[in-house]
């Protein structure tokens, strides 16, 4: 054999030959693990160091998972800030919708979209007059209202949307001065004040409409906002109270119902609740704060974010998986078809409802509720004066004292808990893990060496 092989043997031999644990023991940290490799001591000492550092080491992770924990469920918490004469907020949005229908114009439509004129063919026109009435009162959680139409194909394939606004004509905000915009909502046609028109646009375009622009209002400003809703007719007004730069949703925390009747005035006193956030809480992950800012947008049909828009989202989605299609009142995702009453039964029999959206509130935001109330009536149903002119008036009562979200446990404070954890069960720091890293690469490396040389060989 030559001299040159039997040399490569030997080294490769000397090489596998070096104690790999003992070099582990004395280059970590860990408090114990220099006896374990120590061959003076008896195996008793070393089996002993052994379930020490072994007993250390789990209630290190143990620790360590309990402080993730707890960055993971409990890393912010509430409180109280004062706010008196500090900030400014926006003024409320308001939302009114109604059931008007005229039936002068309820006549013309059943003409012009069906050809029936309600002389010459009364069972038809009260037929398409039922069906228009249910129309303008459908909304999103009462779509079992249209299973008596569901075999007629000449309901099918409508500008549902626009049969509403020439429902109500008659009602719809004049284009002078401008205070409200029309609005198709889940409560069906209404008018706002939000400022996310565009994505409730009923004349079939995703761009905003012309409303009262924001208000700031202030401790030293007029916080107080004075409608006459639908010029003075006499109906029944719905009048959803929610943040401005939201669109209303009916049954939300976020929305304030209030039923006014058809023939009262009334004066509407309301308090602000604020829920404001530190900085730090941006840093933190948003599965973990629970919480997104405008800014965070994940949506496909809007931008930027909002808890409304989300939800909207959520259920054309939801309904487009159901019954591959989106109820009229539904204005983005403009290449969704549109459900027919086919399809909004559909929706109703699926139960489309029950799917829970997990949609992340606003990090900071604005809530409201109804404080104090006061109606005038103008004689309602037994009122045989001249026609009264309705009035609803709404005040803000600014917040002395708001909610904050502040981190209290971030990642920094994770890093530092991990580290004081191991240094304290294990004597250990990251540049042990670090060196430990390296030992490891430095191993792979030795041991490929002789693998690649004894394979030379």
């Amino acid at each position: 054999m030559p001299q040159s092989m039997m040399a490569h043997r030997e080294d490769s031999k000397k090489e596998t030959k070096h104690d790999w644990w003992a070099e582990l023991c004395d280059a970590s940290a860990v408090h114990g693990m220099p006896y374990l490799a120590r061959r003076d001591l008896h195996w008793v000492e070393r089996l002993f160091w052994l379930l020490m550092v072994l007993a250390s080491a789990y209630y290190a992770i143990s620790s360590c998972y309990s402080q993730w924990e707890r960055f993971r469920n409990n890393p912010i918490v509430y409180e109280y800030e004062y706010l008196f004469a500090l900030r400014n907020f926006t003024f409320i949005g308001l939302t009114f919708c109604t059931n008007y229908e005229s039936e002068e114009q309820v006549a013309k439509l059943i003409k012009n979209t069906w050809s029936v004129d309600a002389t010459q063919d009364p069972v038809k026109a009260a037929y398409y007059k039922d069906f228009l009435y249910v129309l303008n009162r459908l909304r999103y959680n009462n779509m079992e209202t249209l299973k008596p139409f569901e075999n007629d194909s000449t309901l099918n394939d409508l500008a549902y949307v626009d049969m509403l606004l020439q429902l109500q004509e008659k009602v719809l905000p004049p284009p002078k001065p401008v205070l409200m915009a029309p609005i198709i909502t889940e409560a069906g046609l209404c008018q706002t004040t939000s400022q996310l028109t565009r994505y409730g646009n009923p004349y079939g375009q995703i761009q905003s409409l012309n409303v009262t622009p924001l208000r700031q209002c202030g401790f030293f400003n007029e916080c107080q906002f004075m409608h006459k809703p639908f010029n003075s007719i006499q109906t029944h007004v719905y009048l959803f109270l929610h943040d401005v730069n939201e669109l209303m949703l009916p049954l939300d925390r976020r929305t304030v119902f209030f039923d006014a009747k058809s023939k009262s005035s009334y004066v509407l006193k309301l308090l602000v609740s604020s829920i404001s956030a530190d900085r730090e809480v941006r840093n933190l992950p948003l599965a973990y704060r629970k919480c997104r800012y405008n800014d965070e947008n994940n949506l496909q049909y809007f931008s930027p974010y909002h808890p409304s828009l989300c939800r909207l989202e959520c259920r054309i989605n939801w309904a487009q998986s159901l019954c591959h299609c989106k109820p009229f009142f539904y204005a983005a995702a403009p290449q969704v078809p549109i459900c027919n009453v086919t399809g909004m039964l559909c929706l109703a029999e699926s139960n489309w409802l029950a799917k829970p959206c997990h949609c992340f509130a606003l990090c900071r935001e604005t809530t409201y509720s109804i404080i104090e109330e006061y109606e005038q009536s103008g004689g309602d149903q037994n009122y045989v004066g001249e026609q009264f002119e309705r009035t609803i008036i709404i005040k803000l009562e600014l917040p002395k004292m708001g909610m904050k979200r502040r981190v209290v446990f971030s990642t920094d404070q994770l890093i530092m808990s991990f580290g004081g954890a191991i240094g304290l069960f294990l004597g250990a720091s990251f540049m042990t893990i670090y060196g430990l890293i390296y030992l490891l690469i430095h191993f792979l490396v030795v041991q490929c060496k002789c693998r690649k040389k004894v394979f030379q060989t």
